[in-house]
């Protein structure tokens, strides 16, 4: 079957051969969003007018920019969410309101942001650290910027919308064609027509409205909805979109928090230092950028594993893992080790890059603190590029909390607390050092949960190196009717779906939907099944980027679709009386009084009456969420489902009273 050789696929192929697959795609696009951030700072740094003061300007706007990044992507990325749950339930309508509302509140957002930039403009600036020549170089370049939020942040908004409708090509495409605008009118506005910062700051917003314009293009012949203008009117759906998307805009936050910290501590000790604030603001903030290109194609090389490691360690395939992360690392140590050398062994290469500071800037000074700065604050590179493939690593095996920790510890609990401990007790080149320390203690945290990971594959590879690994595939079936059933703990749901399947002759799911999920989103069956619990949330995706959560929902609404497609079945759980809405399925819920399912518990699990009735209450409480989830409706309501049965009259009375409702129906 094609869906069959589609999953095999990432079991079967050559991990050298996937990883090209999957991988390249990922480094280019990371590639294309970073290269919007760094290429003005090369512009800038050869005009002799802007040089450093003007590249440490940028740096001292950035903050703001990422902020606007971070509600487009907070909203996007929430709209992409409920997107993919109304396409699942087939509700065209509720992805056209999901698309409106987002777009209403990222005009709101943007609008009011620019308002509250443009008002407070130079007292954000003061207190980012901007002072003298740089602040006036800030309030320059910060016009256009600030001005340009609003067609920014909307593209943000409009791009992870764009791929969750199914055209991912697009959405990357859209970014690049406004980031080769902009690199190709920085040096015609800023040479050519000597407009300094406001033509770097032009430049980016015509390249931004470009890319906006492309992005609102889309919409009119967007794949999964059609807008009308009743979508646009706002509805309680915003609360949905915020809640899937806060995990972006903690993401960016933590940045701005970095760069702002950064931008003070440089400000204020500088003039202790030997060398001017623009000198080290303007080396810091290319650092910073260049610090994000090589970290991106880190960052690309292990989301393009991340779908073969995940598959693999589902199916129980340690070797292909192992094989898989190995390959990955390589390819990052590579990378790693080349930046290395370049920023250890030749980091003047970066004034040629970047420019030789500009007029009035004490050359030595400025190559001495480049140099510094390169190998000092960028020496670990390498440390920082595994950490964050490794984090990728435990996200695709099911291990989202150290996904998290590991990525958290680098970047928070440890960069900004150590740059502001340094940078009071040693000075500028004190605070250099919060880098390499971060790295060298997140790595050492990540290199030592990844050798317990890998002690515990290889236990796991010998205990069932004597057992067939499970497998699953979608069973034939006769035209019919598709039986979706609900049921609470100990309802005796399972034992009912069976014989129910038996006495009909279709095909039964339950657990192997799971392992049909993991097969479909290259996820591994345990993450797949704490999903399907209602025990994974948004956040697990913070600091990292990545959303393995929708993934492995949209992969199983796509199961269930393809499940239906074969013909008559019974399928339990999983919120398919919903997802399935389209093929007209009957809905049943299986329930039962609290005593009756404590004792069948007890009987079952040999559980205490105590704890098999706290069990029992808060695995429905997860079922009830994870419906409403899904669904937006509440689960057990009567009115939900064509039929309610209570199971205390016995499976094989439960299973007679479907089997005539399904013949007089």
């Amino acid at each position: 079957m094609e869906e069959t050789a589609q999953n095999n696929f990432l079991g079967t192929e050559k991990v050298g051969k996937l990883m090209k697959m999957f991988a390249i795609p990922c480094v280019l696009s990371l590639i294309i969003q970073s290269l919007y951030n760094l290429v003005d700072q090369i512009y800038i740094g050869h005009c002799n007018t802007l040089g450093t003061a003007g590249n440490a300007a940028t740096g001292i706007v950035y903050p703001l920019t990422i902020v606007a990044l971070g509600i487009g992507l907070w909203i996007g990325d929430g709209c992409a969410a409920c997107m993919s749950l109304n396409q699942g339930q087939g509700n065209t309508k509720g992805t056209a309101r999901s698309v409106g509302t987002a777009l209403f509140y990222g005009v709101a957002a943007s609008v009011v942001l620019m308002i509250i930039c443009f008002c407070l403009k130079d007292k954000i600036l003061i207190a980012i650290g901007a002072q003298g020549d740089i602040l006036a170089k800030s309030s320059e370049y910060a016009n256009f910027i600030i001005g340009g939020f609003l067609f920014f942040t909307l593209a943000c908004v409009l791009n992870p919308i764009i791929r969750a409708d199914g055209s991912p090509k697009f959405a990357m495409l859209a970014m690049a064609i406004g980031a080769i605008i902009n690199i190709a009118l920085d040096p015609l506005f800023i040479f050519g027509l000597n407009m300094g910062m406001t033509g770097a700051a032009l430049a980016t917003f015509l390249g931004q409205l470009i890319t906006f314009v492309l992005h609102v293009a889309y919409l009119f012949k967007s794949k999964t909805f059609k807008l009308k203008i009743a979508d646009f009117i706002p509805s309680k759906e915003i609360g949905h979109i915020l809640k899937f998307g806060i995990s972006s805009l903690l993401t960016q936050l933590a940045i701005v928090i970095i760069s702002i910290v950064n931008n003070i501590l440089l400000f204020k000790f500088s003039a202790g230092s030997g060398y001017d604030t623009a000198i080290t603001q303007g080396v810091v903030t290319v650092a910073f950028k260049v610090f994000g290109i090589v970290v991106s194609i880190a960052i690309g090389i292990a989301s393009g594993a991340q779908p073969v490691i995940g598959y693999n360690y589902g199916a129980k395939k340690y070797d292909r893992v192992k094989k898989t992360l190995l390959y990955m690392m390589i390819a990052t140590v590579i990378v790693g080790v080349i930046a290395t050398i370049i920023f250890e062994a030749f980091p003047e290469v970066f004034i040629y890059i970047f420019g030789n500071g500009g007029e009035g800037v004490d050359q030595e000074a400025y190559k001495q603190f480049t140099c510094l700065t390169f190998r000092i604050y960028l020496g670990f590179i390498l440390f920082t590029c595994v950490v964050k493939n490794l984090a990728i690593f435990f996200q695709a095996i099911g291990s989202p909390i150290k996904a998290t920790l590991i990525s958290m510890t680098r970047d928070v609990i440890l960069l900004v607390p150590l740059s502001i401990i340094l940078a009071n007790v040693g000075g500028i080149q004190a605070l250099l050092w919060s880098a390499p320390i971060s790295d060298i203690v997140g790595f050492a945290l990540a290199l030592g949960l990844t050798l317990h990971v890998l002690v515990v594959m290889k236990k796991k590879a010998s205990i069932e190196a004597e057992q067939v690994v499970d497998t699953a595939q979608i069973k034939e079936s006769r035209q019919g009717i598709v039986i979706t059933l609900a049921r609470q703990h100990g309802a005796s749901g399972r034992e009912i779906g069976k014989l129910l399947a038996e006495k009909l002759g279709v095909p039964y799911y339950n657990k192997d939907l799971t392992l049909l999920t993991a097969q479909e989103s290259g996820l591994s069956q345990e993450y797949v099944r704490d999903v399907e619990d209602g025990k994974m949330q948004k956040i697990e995706t913070l600091y990292i980027g990545l959303d393995p959560t929708d993934k492995a929902r949209q992969a199983q609404e796509k199961v269930l679709k393809n499940i239906a497609d074969k013909g008559s079945c019974v399928i339990v759980g999983r919120a398919a009386d919903k997802v399935l809405a389209d093929y007209n399925p009957l809905r049943i819920f299986i329930h039962a009084p609290l005593e009756y399912r404590v004792e069948r518990i007890m009987l079952k699990y040999g559980d205490s009456k105590e704890k098999a009735e706290e069990f029992a209450i808060k695995s429905d409480k997860r079922r009830a969420k994870y419906y409403e989830l899904i669904t937006g409706c509440k689960w057990g309501e009567s009115s939900n489902y064509d039929l309610t049965v209570d199971s205390s009259i016995g499976v094989e009375n439960a299973v007679a009273v479907i089997m005539e409702f399904i013949n007089k129906r």
